[in-house]
């Protein structure tokens, strides 16, 4: 079975419409809202449960229900809307109102406990299954008219990196795709600016939908790196496509995780990367590190 979190617009829902049109047997849709598209109650395979992803309860009720899973897609977010810096005051004009935490909670916060709850049913069910994460292109390159959305978005990379070499032992993959402006009803009328540009920079929601179900489906002829006490004769090896980002541009993919860590020792420095390499063979304490991961 597949999961979809916030699957009812936008590229979790066209994802949705890709893994159904591919056969999936079940594809569970997660969010607050049903689906957009009319007539979705009569799709078949398709099953929807309303829930807050920003609660953990509420996941982990709905993951219960839905029982083993084999893919599981964390679309769920939020717009930045407001200026999370901008001063704003309490009713009494004078103390410093507390900013909306809302994309911390949903971007970031829902995000965690997918990913956990995917985790922890695929190890539960020893399912050799795939998580994938809708990042964006604001968390790879700066973004100045949207801080918080871009600095949340670093941090879902991060977990990325964090945790390709850890859910491996369990059989578990996990990826991300960074979209650039795609053409959503979270962002409604936003693009259109870039559009009259002509520049081929903004996509439909079926391109990074593509690119989400790719890299849970995907092999690859090597690793994007190695790590800790792993042996470097591994880094080449045909196994599931793990730990792996793509940047969506228009029509173009871009595969950055390789590359990132190939130039690791020029732009992070040759002795700080071989130090650092180091210190986390001397602190890798994972069990079944050479564990084949095909």
């Amino acid at each position: 079975m597949t999961s979809s979190i916030g699957g009812s617009s936008g590229i979790g829902l066209a994802a949705v419409k890709l893994l159904l049109a591919k056969g999936a047997a079940a594809v569970h849709v997660v969010d607050r809202n049903e689906p957009i598209e009319s007539g979705w109650q009569s799709w078949p395979n398709l099953h929807y449960h309303k829930c807050d992803v920003a609660s953990f309860e509420s996941q982990r009720d709905i993951f219960e229900i839905i029982g083993p899973a084999h893919m599981v897609f964390a679309n769920a977010g939020v717009a930045e809307t407001s200026n999370f810096f901008a001063d704003a005051v309490e009713g009494d004009g004078k103390t410093l109102a507390a900013p909306d935490l809302l994309l911390f909670d949903v971007n970031v916060r829902g995000v965690w406990y997918t990913v956990k709850l995917a985790w922890s049913s695929m190890r539960k069910h020893k399912i050799r299954g795939s998580i994938v994460i809708t990042a964006s292109t604001t968390g790879i390159a700066p973004e100045a008219a949207l801080p918080t959305y871009s600095a949340l978005k670093h941090a879902l990379n991060g977990l990325v990196r964090s945790l390709r070499n850890n859910v491996v032992l369990d059989g578990v993959t996990i990826n991300a795709v960074a979209p650039a402006g795609t053409h959503t009803p979270l962002v409604a009328g936003q693009l259109d600016l870039l559009d009259a540009t002509g520049l081929p920079i903004t996509s439909p929601p079926e391109l990074p939908a593509l690119a989400l179900v790719y890299s849970a489906t995907a092999m690859q002829d090597r690793r994007v790196e190695t790590y800790g006490k792993e042996d470097k004769a591994d880094l080449f090896k045909r196994e599931r496509w793990n730990g792996r980002i793509i940047y969506v541009l228009g029509d173009k993919f871009t595969e950055i995780e390789g590359p990132t860590a190939d130039l690791r020792p020029y732009w992070f420095g040759q002795e700080n990367h071989r130090l650092v390499n180091l210190q986390q063979a001397t602190t890798d304490m994972r069990q079944g590190i050479n564990a084949s991961r095909s």
